[in-house]
């Protein structure tokens, strides 16, 4: 998701930030006698915000409050400015953001019925629901079952799933992933890459928008990415979002998954062949199927309202403070999770609090080199772990305008574990950006790797989502996997390793063996291309396939 110099002990002073929020005096902030850009700094940094005494930094609580005081100090520290003006005009570097939650307080059963009675199936193991409307009961009664393929509207591609058919009332049974994935022939949805109608978050988007009174995806592992017990450890926990003004009412009345076993015994039970109409939602004309079965379920919860926020610095631009080149990093993690050998803090090491180290390490750099032409702002985002919400919001009530931001640059992990050959850039082909970024690797006689796997659609699962919906160009970069150590299949072995040992776990902590000196390469190389465009002119586009390019047009750049 570690290039040594002497670190100096020091505290940075309140007095530079002039603003109504001045901030605590505590956690202290490390000031570095170098350079920034260093593996310390980094470290420190990573020691601080991922430490037991921030909690795991999740929205909403004192971890929360320990994290935004130190970013507050930091941003102060290297001389920006806070990013958010106030309706009285005052500054700040907070951008409030109004959260919202649904916790289940009942274990629902998913009851499907058909021609050979009512078969029952069990919360969490079978299947998983929530709602997103913030009702204490949501009680669905007999709703009929509408087989939608893979539940895609794409009025550019002349694709709707849901075409002649009134989904009020009904609940949309739908494939994982998109059209294209199992043949790789590329129908308009990049072949084997995902596109973002292939995401759950945008299938369950579609079905509340098409009236749907429940929304059900099939799991299969392969179109998914990730096995049935990813979602299962989900289950029960507090759904949150953005505070709507219809309180939900946009979505569907419940939103799920059923595991494979359950999808296969329904459409054995509605007398459908499940294979043939795979094959058919493959294929354009596709027209959704009544399977001729009902589902109830009754889904009771208790909502609570929480406000978090993102933290905003800018550098302003000598000449064209209006145009801004933007990087951005999630703060927040999971906070106390579920124990393992008695450590309950997702402490969140590498996810993310190395891409909040690197976001003030940026920031002094720049700060440090002084302004360009054009302003260069520094977002830690919140409830990136919620639903890449502090993004959502952002996207809504943008401090800079989406017209105005040339472009996004985010982080979400830096790699830790020593020098690499190359960097990937995840959604590799979208936009301008992968060639200025391979430009300012190939000037440190390294390469770029393409998305090693975009059928998994790791593009659509960060912040930079939402900043790439409203039109700005984004690029997002991982960890190279051929290491200066050990090659390719040392990186593979890494990078397995942390996926399966350390990933949303208690054990992602900061270890004696991290090597910084690798994300510091990296962090040099976005730099660069930072540096190039507060420096100049242009205006990175979205490629002519990009599905973000029709918004950065309506913005008339």
């Amino acid at each position: 998701m570690t290039l040594r110099h002497i670190w100096a002990a020091a505290l940075f002073s309140l007095t530079a930030c002039a603003t109504a929020d001045q901030p605590p005096a505590a956690p202290a902030v490390p000031a570095f006698a170098h350079a920034p850009l260093s593996a310390d700094a980094l470290i420190e940094h990573v020691r601080v915000l991922a430490s037991d005494e921030f909690e795991g930094r999740a929205p909403g609580t004192n971890g929360e409050r320990l994290t935004i005081e130190y970013l507050q100090r930091a941003f102060a520290g290297a001389g920006l400015q806070p990013g958010v003006t106030r309706a009285d005009g005052s500054r700040s570097w907070l951008q409030e953001t109004p959260l919202v939650a649904a916790t289940l307080t009942n274990s629902p059963t998913l009851t499907i019925t058909g021609r050979d009675g009512a078969m029952q199936y069990a919360y969490a193991t079978q299947f998983s629901a929530w709602t997103r409307r913030l009702d204490p009961v949501v009680a669905i009664e007999n709703a009929p079952l509408v087989f939608v393929g893979y539940g895609v509207n794409a009025p550019e591609l002349g694709w709707n799933d849901y075409a002649g058919v009134d989904m009020r009332g009904k609940i949309a049974v739908i494939l994982i992933n998109d059209p294209d994935f199992e043949t790789g022939d590329d129908r308009g949805f990049g072949g084997r890459a995902m596109t973002y109608y292939g995401r759950w978050t945008y299938k369950f988007e579609e079905a509340g928008r098409q009236g749907a009174a429940g929304a059900i995806i099939i799991h299969e592992t392969a179109p998914a990415a990730y096995p049935w017990a990813v979602i299962q450890s989900s289950t029960g926990s507090a759904r949150w979002d953005v505070v709507r003004s219809d309180r939900g009412a946009s979505r569907a009345g419940f939103e799920g998954w059923m595991n494979n076993d359950v999808a296969m015994e329904t459409f054995r039970r509605a007398r459908l062949d499940f294979a043939e109409l795979k094959a058919r939602a493959q294929r354009p004309g596709f027209r959704a199927v009544r399977m001729n079965l009902t589902a109830s379920m009754t889904l009771e919860t208790r909502v609570e309202q929480r406000t978090t926020n993102n933290v905003v610095a800018v550098l302003p631009g000598r000449e064209r403070a209006g145009e801004v080149v933007m990087y951005s990093a999630h703060w927040d993690h999971l906070g106390h999770c579920p124990a393992i050998d008695g450590d309950d803090i997702c402490n969140g090491a590498l996810d993310n609090a190395t891409g909040t180290a690197a976001l003030v390490e940026l920031a002094r750099r720049f700060a440090s080199e002084g302004a360009g032409a054009r302003s260069v702002a520094f977002i830690a985002l919140t409830a990136e772990e919620q639903g890449l919400l502090g993004a959502l919001y952002y996207s809504q009530h943008p401090v800079f305008p989406a017209r105005d931001t040339v472009a996004a640059i985010n982080m979400d992990g830096i790699n830790n574990a020593g020098p690499t050959h190359d960097v990937e850039v995840v959604g590799f082909g979208k936009s301008e950006l992968d060639d200025i970024f391979t430009q300012a690797l190939a000037a440190q006689g390294r390469r770029v790797a393409p998305d090693s796997s975009p059928e998994a659609g790791y593009f659509y699962r960060s912040d930079h989502l939402h900043l790439a919906q409203i039109g700005i160009p984004v690029l997002y970069t991982s960890n190279g996997i051929d290491m200066v150590d050990g090659g390719v299949e040392r990186g593979q072995a890494l990078n397995a390793a942390y996926t399966a040992n350390n990933y949303h776990k208690p054990s992602d902590e900061l270890t004696a063996d991290w090597d910084m000196s690798g994300g510091v390469q990296d962090l040099a190389a976005l730099h660069a291309v930072g540096r190039r465009l507060i420096d100049g002119e242009e205006w990175p586009q979205w490629r002519e396939n990009a599905e973000f390019r029709a918004a950065r047009t309506a913005s008339g750049r």
